[in-house]
């Protein structure tokens, strides 16, 4: 029974992974980089630089949120779930 009460456990504080919506999992963004006037250019110009994702730190994955209470999904009520255990046993 020690066993099985450590796997619950585990599965009651992972959460579920996604991955992240603003990198796509890539981990960096595109961000705008305006690039001025100066002695050796007559005209600015907007280029882009690689950097790491605001949202997810580099991390390129996001914990699931629960639809109703922004509380995290974990992998007690499975890999596709939208909502938390929490609001899972609440009665309607």
């Amino acid at each position: 029974m020690g066993r099985m009460k450590e796997e619950f456990m585990r599965l009651q504080e992972t959460p579920v992974m996604d991955p992240c919506p603003e990198c796509h999992g890539d981990g960096t963004v595109l961000e705008d980089a305006p690039m001025p006037q100066g002695f050796g250019r007559d005209i600015g110009y907007m280029d882009t630089k690689t950097v790491t994702c605001g949202t997810c730190n580099g991390g390129k994955e996001m914990e699931r949120l629960c639809t109703e209470c922004e509380g995290w999904v974990t992998l007690i009520v499975g890999e596709d779930a939208t909502i938390c255990e929490e609001c899972t046993n609440e009665p309607h």
